[in-house]
């Protein structure tokens, strides 16, 4: 397998991909030195340092570069998806870069750990007028864009943290698994299961916050007298990919006591819609990303989606934000998709759909706003009977 560690300068890829390497668990895996070769290729070829070729020199030199990492077997590869530069970010990732890797993991660190590092590290003294505000800007930046690619070439993106000894557990699982638990590979076998039960016509709602106005989790955590603190610094800055939710899983492992469905409301604008795409012949469809058992019974008590999908780790299901959207871009090749959701978990299963809605429960996220803002030619658009509304997104 070929796999890409991505992250911002300092943020310590060689050191985590050499960690991976002693671990044992990676045996067989080789790490290129990228900045090394690039410079070896950039002399041969031009008779110059890599850093002091034109643009499109470099970008040469970057395909040439995949290129070659293709032909290899098992990889672990550090890399950049953009960097600062006169007020602005100069993308370096390629077509290349994504055909060339079978997943990309996305390391993070803390912005200020970051800017002591670069402040000790002589070939990185370019960034050390760069405030932690600015770091973490870059970091975001790379996180969207890298994310956005990723997507759109049907490979798995994960952001890792700090936790080392969980980050070790899960590559090892995930690497055991590729084939099965690939982000796409999820979602193909979950689309299989939609097909049996359409006649062409799906519709795929988000869970919590969006079917019902209450956070299902939130219940669980407190049914079981657990703080939902470690659940808050989880999913900090609205990352929700395969990592994140494998760790949750994890948090509640040993729970026992489910919230009654008696607690739990549903959201009257998308129960009406619900409603209508049902005498419209949709298959109703719940994606959750939260406790399965919790949706399962309500379903079972309340009839409200005809199919209910959720997390399944003994049959390798994590659903996590490229799940979902996976999911409706698989569908939306052969069925006509309605989508809605509430959060950046769902925001590329409503990008692939036929037809994507936001729905905003209580407040506007500001994580959502700034997609929106990123991406003037998004697909999604809003319900208006909404009464909170985003701004630059068309109203249904």
């Amino acid at each position: 397998m070929k796999y890409a560690i991505y992250g911002i300068s300092c943020v310590g890829k060689d050191t985590f991909i050499n960690k991976l390497l002693a671990s044992g668990k990676f045996q067989g895996y080789e790490h290129p030195k990228g900045s090394e070769t690039l410079n070896l290729m950039a002399q041969e070829n031009f008779g110059k340092n890599f850093r002091d070729l034109s643009p499109k020199d470099k970008d040469m030199i970057r395909v040439q570069y995949a290129a070659d990492l293709s032909q290899k077997e098992n990889i672990l590869a550090d890399g950049h998806f953009c960097f600062p530069k006169d007020c602005r970010y100069e993308v370096v990732f390629t077509e290349s870069d994504a055909k060339c890797y079978d997943a990309f993991f996305y390391l993070m660190a803390k912005p200020d750990v970051v800017k002591e590092r670069i402040a000790v590290s002589e070939k990185n003294q370019k960034y050390a007028s760069l405030s932690v505000e600015d770091i973490a800007a870059w970091q975001r930046n790379e996180i969207a864009g890298l994310r956005d690619e990723c997507f759109k070439y049907n490979k798995d993106f994960i952001v890792l943290d700090d936790d080392y000894e969980n980050v070790l557990k899960f590559l090892d699982m995930y690497d055991a698994n590729f084939r099965f638990v690939d982000a796409h590979q999820q979602a193909t076998r979950l689309a299989e299961i939609c097909r049996i039960f359409s006649s062409g016509k799906i519709a795929l709602f988000d869970c919590d916050r969006t079917l019902v106005q209450e956070d299902t989790g939130t219940l669980f955590f407190e049914a079981n007298n657990a703080s939902i603190e470690p659940v808050k610094k989880l999913f900090a800055g609205d990352i929700y990919t395969q990592y994140q939710f494998w760790k949750y899983q994890e948090l509640y492992r040993d729970f026992s006591v489910l919230p009654s469905v008696s607690q739990i409301h549903f959201n009257p604008i998308v129960k009406n819609k619900i409603e209508e795409l049902r005498k419209q012949g949709y298959l109703i469809v719940g994606v959750t990303s939260g406790i399965g058992d919790i949706w399962h019974q309500i379903r079972e008590e309340t009839g409200m989606t005809d199919l209910m999908l959720s997390s399944n780790p003994c049959f390798g299901i994590t659903i996590s934000d490229f799940v979902k959207g996976y999911l409706s871009k698989i569908l939306s090749q052969d069925n006509e998709v309605f989508a809605c959701g509430d959060s950046m978990t769902d925001i590329y299963m409503l990008e692939a759909a036929t037809q994507g809605v936001l729905y905003a429960p209580g407040k506007v996220r500001p994580s959502l706003q700034e997609y929106i803002n990123r991406h003037s030619e998004t697909n999604i658009r809003q319900s208006k009977q909404n009464n909170i509304q985003y701004t630059n997104i068309e109203v249904v």
